[in-house]
Order: C-alpha cells, then sequence, then structure tokens
C-alpha cells in the first residue's frame, strides 16, 4: 500500500479572539499534544511517507500560532523533508514565520470570512487586514500560499470578487471551504453555526459561478469548493470525466488518502462522525490505517445503497453521495441525505 496523501493535524483549539463561526472556549485542551510528543508525531508520518502533511487548527477558529512551540515544530518537520501547509488566518504570522516556511519548503493556506465589511461582521475589526499582510508576506519571501473563506450565507455573491482579490494578491488557488461540518464541538455545530450555512439553492449558485469561473481563468489560479456536490456539477458539464468518490474516509478502504489527528492525538477518518482509529502517542500509522480498512461502518457508508433518501437513488452518488458528517450533525443520522443539495434526482422526477 502506497504512502498516505493527506495527514491533517488539528494542532490545537486555541484562539485568541472569538468569531461569529467559533466554537469551542478558546482555550488549548489540558491533554493537547506537547512539543515532544508533536516531534514524534511529526517523526511518524515521515516514516509512514506522507505527500501532503497540514497542520491546521482545530475547527474553523482554531489557530496553530497560538502555539508558541510552532516555528520549532516547522523547523522540525523540514529536518524530515516533511513540507508542511500551515492553514492559519493571520493572526500572529510575522515575517520570522514566513521565513521559516519558505525555508523548509512548506506553504500557508490563509483564511477569512469574506470582503472587508463581511469579515468585520464575522470576525471583527482587524482580523481582515492580517489575514491580507499574511497574504503579502507570503508572497515577500516565497511562500506559495491560497486564500479560503469560510462559507457563509454572508459571501453567496462574493465569489468572484473573492477570487479577483485572491489573484490580485498572488495566491496560487482559492478555496471555498464548508462550515459545516467541523472536527470539534459536533453537538454545538447545528445551534452555533447552522444559522450561518446558506441554503441549497444559494450554495448550488455558488458552485455554479466557480465553474464558470475556472474555465474563465484557467491555470491563472485553482479554484477549489469543499463540497461534494461540484463533482455532479462537473460530470453534468462534461459527461466524459473521469470522476471517482469525493469522500476521502471511504476512499480510505483502497488506498491510503486521508488521516486527520486532533488536538488530543487522536486519529479518525472522519472527526464530525467520531471515527477514530488510534492515537499517535502509541500508535504507528502503519497500525492506524490497517485498523481504518477493514471497518464495516465504513464500508457501509462506501456503498451508497445504504444511503436514505434521495442521496441513495441519486444518478451521481457513486461520484458525490452527500457529507455524511453534514447529514449527521443536521439530522442525527450518518446514512441520511445530505440537507444542503439542491438536485433532484431523475428518479424523484419521474
Amino acid at each position: 500500500m502506497s504512502k498516505l496523501n493527506h495527514f491533517i493535524w488539528s494542532c490545537t483549539r486555541a484562539f485568541e479572539t472569538k468569531c461569529a463561526y467559533s466554537l469551542s472556549d478558546g482555550k488549548p485542551l489540558l491533554n493537547e499534544l506537547t512539543t515532544d510528543e508533536a516531534k514524534i508525531l511529526i517523526a511518524k508520518a515521515a516514516d509512514f511517507g506522507v505527500d501532503y502533511f497540514f497542520i491546521s487548527g482545530a475547527g474553523c477558529t482554531g489557530e496553530p500560532l497560538m502555539r508558541t512551540d510552532l516555528i520549532e515544530l516547522i523547523q522540525y518537520a523540514s529536518e524530515y523533508r516533511l513540507a508542511p501547509n500551515l492553514k492559519l488566518s493571520g493572526h500572529r504570522f510575522t515575517k520570522e514565520v514566513a521565513k521559516e516556511l519558505a525555508a523548509g519548503g512548506g506553504k500557508a493556506t490563509i483564511g477569512f470570512a469574506g470582503l472587508k465589511e463581511t469579515d468585520y461582521l464575522l470576525r471583527g475589526k482587524g482580523a481582515y487586514e492580517e489575514t491580507i499582510e499574511a497574504a503579502k508576506l507570503c508572497a515577500a519571501y516565497g511562500v506559495p500560499f491560497s486564500l479560503h473563506v469560510v462559507n457563509t450565507k454572508y459571501v453567496v455573491n462574493q465569489v468572484h470578487d473573492l477570487v479577483m482579490l485572491s489573484l490580485d494578491l498572488g495566491a496560487h488557488a482559492f478555496y471555498l471551504a464548508s462550515l459545516i461540518p467541523q472536527p470539534i464541538c459536533v453537538e454545538d455545530q447545528l445551534r452555533i453555526l447552522g444559522p450561518l450555512e446558506p441554503t441549497p439553492a444559494q450554495r448550488e449558485k455558488q458552485l455554479m459561478e466557480i465553474y464558470t469561473l475556472s474555465k474563465e481563468l484557467g491555470e491563472k489560479i485553482q479554484i477549489v469548493p469543499y463540497d461534494m456536490f461540484y463533482k455532479r456539477i462537473l460530470k453534468t458539464k462534461d459527461p466524459s470525466l473521469d470522476l471517482h468518490s469525493g469522500c476521502s474516509m471511504c476512499d480510505n478502504l483502497v488506498r491510503n488518502e486521508w488521516l486527520e489527528v486532533l488536538d488530543d492525538g487522536k486519529a479518525y477518518s472522519c472527526s464530525p462522525l467520531g471515527l477514530t482509529y488510534g492515537d499517535i502517542r502509541k500508535d504507528s500509522i502503519q497500525e492506524i490505517m490497517s485498523r481504518m480498512r477493514p471497518s464495516e461502518l465504513v464500508e457501509k457508508l462506501a456503498d451508497h445503497k445504504n444511503l436514505k433518501g434521495k442521496c441513495g437513488i441519486c444518478e451521481f452518488s457513486n461520484i458525490c453521495g452527500g457529507c455524511r458528517g453534514r447529514a449527521y450533525i443536521y439530522s442525527g443520522d450518518m446514512f441520511n441525505p445530505d440537507p444542503m443539495c439542491a438536485y433532484l434526482p431523475k428518479r424523484n422526477k419521474s
């Protein structure tokens, strides 16, 4: 079996300033990985082999740079030739961080909440400027970077301008990041994040606009929505495309596709569903992935005939299937249809 494609370490849930979509209380867990334990995680990842190594906050508001040892850990990862992609907001991002990322061949994914007035509304004044400054520092020090926007009802009509902003700043990619699901505080997400979500129709509009922009801009910038439904749109527009399932959890049944380690060291194939298969403090990645592959539950989820409602009868289920984490958060049943899908399957239409 090949090396792991995506390894995500959600290193802390700590943040300094609460925003509209903050989860938890902003304090780090008492059992958050220590510096030495984090170095063991990095060594294990390098030993197993990882194509894309991400250091992220836990949830959409955890800030990696709240860890005072982060620069040391970036340096340590570089010693193992494990160039990290640091997912951050711009808060506490300095020339020193940019220099260390550049020295280790790392990248940055910088997140915000929309155009300036929207960002002020959701994150407060000053956060937008931190994001822009982080992007400029990356450009100045030769750190490849992308921008990602947390998808809320407030950015439904901003996609074009956000992509243009990303292009102007020199980003190599723009990501539209789903608000639900998040890897932490599952029990709070519907109450806190639900009212901020775009409607299914608004989401469909965004995805169609992204498709059009991708065609217009070509290789100038990569535009990626983190939404399962986009593959349906791609297939509808070009039936000759050879697409596979968009569920990284289910992909683990046939290849080492995805592993997320949370701040407490627990390793998940899908953290919103609570599907954990080990603890990085004591288990190797080989042991974790070997437990994941024979999972009867993941096999059942991967077989889309087991899905309920319109997801179960949809002609695009083999390349989409909806988000199981989102279905669970909204309904309490991971097999239910994804409530954010606007599409009506042909079998429903007849």
